[in-house]
C-alpha cells in the first residue's frame, strides 16, 4: 500500500500499485509535501482553474469575479461576452 502526497498535503487512504500510475517525472520532493491530510476533492479543487466543481458566472463589465479570486476567465464564466482576464 502506498502513500500519496500532493504540494497541498497528503492523501489520507492508502491506495495500492493499481490504483495510480507512476509518473517518470519527478515533480515534487518528498520534504515539500505537507504533513496534513487533505482529500483527493480538496486537492483538485484548489488546483483547479475553476476553483472546483461548477463556475462562479461573471459579465466583465463592472468587477471580474474570476479575477478576484485569483482565477482566469473560461468561456463558461461569460459566454461570448469579451474579457481581458482570459
Amino acid at each position: 500500500m502506498y502513500e500519496i502526497g500532493t504540494s497541498e498535503g497528503r492523501l489520507p487512504n492508502l491506495y495500492s500499485r493499481n490504483q495510480f500510475t507512476i509518473c517518470k517525472e519527478s515533480l515534487i520532493e518528498v520534504d515539500n509535501v505537507p504533513q496534513s491530510n487533505i482529500t483527493l476533492r480538496e486537492v483538485a479543487r484548489k488546483l483547479s482553474n475553476l476553483g472546483g466543481q461548477g463556475y462562479d458566472r461573471c459579465s466583465c463589465l463592472q468587477k471580474c469575479k474570476c479575477k478576484a479570486a485569483g482565477r482566469l476567465c473560461t468561456s463558461k464564466c461569460h459566454g461570448n461576452n469579451p474579457c481581458c482576464n482570459k
